[in-house]
């Protein structure tokens, strides 16, 4: 099992985006076999963040999901 490691950003990660990753750190230091959900989540609550004053630019939230659902946790 791999530690789980935040990504560190330069840009403010959205709270509705940060409780997935907060889930998904969960679900990985526990063992849980919900990991590849909390994954789903991520993807999601990326593309949903996209746009507006506060939101992320595409490119931030592919960087997102490259680090946190394109890998093996």
């Amino acid at each position: 099992m791999a530690e789980f490691k935040e990504l560190k950003t330069d840009f403010k990660i959205p709270p509705m985006l940060q409780h997935d990753i907060d889930g998904l750190r969960a679900a990985v230091t526990n063992g849980e076999l919900c990991v590849d959900c909390w994954q789903d989540e991520i993807r999601g609550s990326a593309h949903g963040c996209t746009g507006g004053e506060d939101g992320l630019t595409e490119e931030q939230a592919e960087a997102i999901i490259d680090y946190y659902c394109r890998r093996r946790w």
